[in-house]
């Protein structure tokens, strides 16, 4: 099914159980902003709702700190477990809050785990899923941040029905649920080849390339290739390995291949916050609200249909992403959000009060999820865990995930207060900010499309797309010996020395 073995369906399962989790956390915030209960119990103005729905952003700052090194010492299923036990402590502050305060520090508990699940979970994928198919396995991560969302909208359109703050208290308690899914199942599949490799257990990570990319075949050619390949890239990490931070930084800095590395996360980071979504996501009654479409039961039932449309649409984008490439689709979605905003501008400032006018701007809204639930959904985190070596992957994540929170903390705080101040203009500062994204990502980024995580890492450094094929490199043809097994890399002979 979908050309990628039942093991690896499990661990899709797996990815989708864990980001639906993350994904109602964050779009809870969505559903609580419409409850009328919620706004009087706490005293929500627009100040106060892009601080709460925000400060997440600084529990993930906090928590990207730790996330890497949790996840380069526990292995990546123990990253996993990490941030949905944390989330099971935000459900508890959430549905018990009655201050302000406390319902402050939920949020960012729930921030922290999130840090930890993005440093955990692409990089867990990005690590196992076969190179032809790592769009689809990778991006199911993201794409099912939207299932949580609909989960979470869904809770939150039935809970209307109950009385006081029972309204909003089920949809935090319900929060527990994907957690607890995910815990429970997390044990059923393995940790990831390449850090069973770093932490020298070769017979377990062969056995799992094996089951993975040749149904239970250690000599296939593709898991004897790629056998040696992640085996000889982490030896020679380890080798250039570096005793102080400032040695390490140092070297970074001089590397052109890290330093691209660095431009396109922070580039990413900042445009996949404000290419347009979060004015969707989190502050869609204010949106509706320019329209004149105030009744909590209309808003509602278009935040939990437009969640439906979207992950729909993102089932789609995952598919395809593989074949179109991750470039063609991040510029196509990202001028599609421009155009979409331009349209909300002119439909706030020309049509308000008409029911012509309503309709189109509710139109705009699942307009501007297809494309981005298309493009965007599907590579915001699983593109950056492509272009990240073994040695940085996690704490790479960890640095992806420190600079998007800076920028969705702010985009996310100002975005109420700039609704409020000028209205429909609001939306032309999108539409020119995301043309310049959409020149940036096509003239900069690089496309991995198809190729091994070590073979990405020689693109970066320059070399031809021509010269990585890695069963020829490595020798896939001729099986991985005993005595092969627990060698250094260096010490094993292959055809070709892809160092020099």
């Amino acid at each position: 099914m979908f050309g990628i073995s039942r093991p690896m369906l499990l661990v899709c399962l797996i990815a989708a159980l864990n980001c639906a989790s993350v994904g109602y956390d964050s779009s809870m915030m969505s559903s609580l902003n419409i409850s009328t209960e919620f706004k009087q119990r706490f005293g929500i103005d627009s100040n106060i709702k892009g601080l709460l729905t925000a400060v997440q952003n600084l529990g993930a700052i906090v928590g990207s700190l730790f996330a890497g090194s949790i996840v380069d010492k526990w292995g990546r299923r123990g990253g996993i477990l990490t941030a949905s036990c944390i989330v099971l402590i935000a459900t508890v502050l959430h549905s018990t809050a009655t201050t302000r305060a406390q319902f402050f520090v939920a949020r960012i508990v729930v921030g922290f785990a999130k840090a930890i699940d993005i440093a955990s979970v692409p990089t867990y994928l990005v690590e196992l899923a076969p190179p032809k198919r790592r769009g689809f396995v990778a991006g199911l991560y993201w794409t099912c941040w939207l299932l949580g969302a609909i989960i979470s909208s869904a809770v939150g359109y039935g809970a209307r029905r109950a009385e006081g703050d029972w309204t909003w208290r089920i949809v935090c308690i319900c929060m527990a649920a994907p957690a607890l899914s995910c815990i429970i199942s997390l044990f059923l599949v393995p940790e990831s080849p390449r850090w069973l490799i770093s932490r020298d257990r070769e017979p377990e990570a062969l056995q799992v390339l094996a089951r993975f990319h040749g149904g239970g075949d250690q000599t296939h050619v593709l898991v004897v290739a790629e056998f040696r390949e992640i085996k000889d890239q982490i030896a020679f990490e380890r080798e250039n390995s570096f005793e102080s931070f400032n040695a390490w930084w140092k070297a970074f800095l001089s590397d052109k291949a890290n330093i691209r590395r660095g431009f396109i996360l922070i580039t990413l980071a900042m445009f996949e916050q404000t290419v347009g979504s979060n004015i969707i996501t989190f502050y869609l009654d204010d949106v509706l609200a320019l329209a004149g479409i105030t009744s909590d039961s209309s808003e509602f039932a278009i935040n939990l249909s437009q969640y439906c449309v979207a992950f729909v649409i993102a089932l789609i984008g995952i598919c395809i992403v593989d074949k179109l490439g991750r470039v063609p689709l991040l510029v196509g979605g990202t001028l599609y959000s421009a155009v979409i905003l331009a349209c909300m501008a002119g439909l706030s400032a020309a049509a308000i009060g008409t029911a012509a006018g309503r309709n189109a701007i509710i139109a705009m809204v699942y307009l501007f999820q297809i494309g981005y639930a298309m493009s965007w959904t599907p590579l915001s985190f699983s593109y950056c865990a492509e272009l990240l070596n073994f040695t940085i992957r996690a704490k790479g994540m960890g640095f992806y995930t420190i600079f998007d929170s800076l920028v969705g903390f702010f985009v996310q705080y100002v975005i109420p207060i700039g609704l409020d101040g000028i209205g429909w203009r609001f939306y032309i500062i999108g539409v020119v900010w995301d043309i310049f994204a959409a020149i940036v990502i096509y003239f900069l980024y690089i496309e991995t499309k198809g190729l091994t995580l070590e073979q990405i890492d020689k693109r970066l450094h320059g070399i031809p797309v021509d010269q990585v094929d890695v069963i020829e490199a490595y020798d896939g043809g001729r099986p991985i010996a005993e005595g092969e097994l627990g060698k250094p890399a260096s010490e094993v002979t292959k055809t070709l020395d892809v160092k020099t």
